[in-house]
């Protein structure tokens, strides 16, 4: 045989025992994914985001937890959120707390998001989710739908989302918001009612470790459909800069008309 070929066999040999795992890790990288009947998302794993501003928004989503099944990643996934009235929508679905740093997002819906609570984004875990190691639980995931902004402000519009595998909740009684800041923080959190200006929770924090996600949460079982403001206040314990962001949502308790 000729010195070329033994080049190639032995190249063919050195490949041949790791296209399964190589192809694999290529296949959970960050990339464009779609199914005729759902639309396309671009998600998998990639490298960690720089944070923005001094406090980041994570994940709003009603505190709701269908319960387990076999053990394994449940397959599809689905995330349920109601609109006023017609707006621009931009998904993130991300962990809460970096493990695998897994992240989707860029979604372009099968059919156009509309007003209701009929807006479902479900998508496939076999690719990524169902892969990835360590093994991540459903409720390891936030999610955070901005209306009509993609980038993150100090004022955000928001529609919380419910995320389920099978069967959703029929009504939502509280909501849960995860945030972190980009140093160690005092902070007051301020829910109000915006027809009537109303303040009905206050929650203060003494201190908030900086990048550690912490949850905001909010019993909600009593309050009236309509909008609410959660503002965030509070100042750096290393610096005592004014830290401050406004989130605005839409409280629809019933997900059936």
């Amino acid at each position: 045989m000729k010195r070329g070929s033994w080049g190639l066999l032995l190249v063919l040999v050195v490949l041949g025992g790791v296209p399964t795992q190589l192809f694999a890790q290529l296949d959970l990288q960050y990339q464009l994914r779609s199914q005729e009947q759902l639309g396309s998302w671009k998600e998998g794993v990639k490298p960690k985001p720089v944070s923005g501003g001094n406090v980041e928004l994570i994940s709003v989503l009603a505190d709701y937890q269908e319960p387990g099944g076999s053990g394994n990643f449940p397959n599809p996934v689905k995330l349920q959120f109601y609109l006023d009235h017609t707006h621009n929508v931009f998904i993130t679905v991300r962990e809460l707390d970096y493990r695998t740093y897994y992240w989707l997002d860029k979604v372009q819906p099968a059919r156009p998001w509309e007003k209701g609570f009929q807006n479902v984004l479900a998508w496939p875990t076999d690719p990524v989710l169902q892969q990835l190691t360590p093994k991540l639980d459903l409720y390891d995931l936030g999610a955070l739908i901005r209306l009509d902004a993609e980038s993150t402000s100090s004022v955000e519009r928001v529609a919380p989302g419910v995320l389920y595998h099978k069967d959703a909740p029929s009504k939502i009684d509280g909501y849960l918001f995860t945030l972190k800041t980009g140093e160690d923080a005092r902070l007051t959190a301020s829910i109000r009612q915006k027809a009537t200006g109303k303040d009905v929770e206050t929650q203060t924090f003494r201190r908030k470790r900086a990048g550690r996600p912490f949850t905001i949460h909010w019993e909600a079982k009593d309050a009236e459909p309509g909008l609410y403001k959660l503002d965030i206040t509070g100042f750096s314990l290393s610096t005592n800069q004014t830290i401050s962001k406004e989130i605005h949502f839409f409280h629809q308790p019933f997900l059936a008309p």
